[in-house]
């Protein structure tokens, strides 16, 4: 009659445990390291789309600054204050990119037996523009949310705002310039004052242009999305007094009844721009993608809470 040997039972019960755990182990990391190749191509292709997308900026606003200068429909505070925001980004934009601190972290693998430890290095800067694993989220590439920016009432907006302080002011500085070949449709009163209608209807064109050169560059930059939205909020604030010279001229100066019926639509459509829509709106827009996206690890949102941002869901 044998008897079994307990001892060699639990011996080969060890080994078999530990070999299940060694092949588990190596399965984990195999996955690891396949997630980990996918999601950096995925970042590889999103950033060559991106550079591919933001490199491209349109030089008409350039263009059209250049027109309006070398046409002296320009004032020389609104040259000023071109300058003055223009240096301000910049050196906010250097302060954000600049290095805050720089380390390594240590992360201990602990899911398996052979728990390992890896070591990275990151370099923080002041305010970033991306997440640290480069990966581009919806939220960040489009702050502002796919069914508002998509919506019919968004692109009306932005068509008005684009015909009211673009086309008809670029129209009737053209009318001006040009004048005397337009008597019948009534435009001497246009050339009789032409000096005041080329910088009460200039000025708020100018700005308008660098606006939109400037937004441009901060796409292309990728400045972080605070940044991105400080610049219209600056532009439209700093754009109401001219147009509100334009729109009530002073004593002494006369405008024609169409185009200060034209400069009251843009003081009001700028007004309402800004108010209701870029402070509101858009600012609360930016701020949370860029904190839930960039700046936050992982973020608990209250029920309901994710429904509607800045009045608009």
């Amino acid at each position: 009659m044998s008897a079994s040997n307990p001892d060699s039972s639990i011996t080969v019960s060890y080994d078999v445990n530990n070999e299940q755990i060694r092949t588990t182990g190596r399965k984990r990391r195999a996955v690891r390291k396949t997630l980990s190749h996918i999601l950096k191509s995925a970042a590889k292709a999103s950033s060559r789309r991106a550079s591919e997308t933001t490199t491209a900026i349109d030089r008409t606003p350039a263009v059209l600054a250049a027109l309006l200068i070398g046409t002296k429909c320009v004032s020389l505070k609104s040259i000023a204050l071109v300058l003055g925001i223009s240096a301000y980004v910049i050196g906010l934009a250097s302060w954000c990119a600049a290095p805050k601190s720089s380390g390594t972290i240590s992360v201990t693998n602990i899911s398996d037996a052979h728990s390992a430890s890896d070591t990275h290095s990151y370099d923080y800067v002041n305010m970033p523009s991306l997440p640290e694993k480069g990966h581009v989220p919806n939220l960040v590439a489009n702050p502002m949310g796919v069914s508002l920016t998509s919506s019919r009432i968004y692109r009306l907006w932005l068509r008005l705002g684009a015909t009211l302080g673009l086309l008809l002011p670029t129209l009737a500085l053209g009318l001006t310039i040009v004048g005397s070949e337009y008597q019948p449709m009534g435009v001497s009163a246009l050339i009789d004052n032409a000096e005041h209608i080329r910088t009460s209807l200039g000025d708020p064109l100018f700005l308008l242009c660098f606006q939109a050169m400037t937004e441009a560059v901060s796409r292309a930059a990728l400045l972080p999305l605070p940044m991105r939205i400080l610049v219209p909020v600056v532009y439209n604030t700093v754009r109401l007094s001219p147009l509100h010279a334009w729109a009530f001229p002073a004593a002494g100066a006369t405008i024609p009844t169409l185009l200060r019926i034209l400069g009251v639509g843009n003081l009001l459509y700028w007004y309402a721009n800004l108010l209701l829509f870029l402070i509101p709106v858009g600012v609360v827009r930016y701020l949370r993608a860029h904190f839930f996206c960039v700046e936050a690890v992982e973020v608990t949102v209250r029920k309901g809470g994710d429904a509607s941002v800045g009045l608009l869901p």
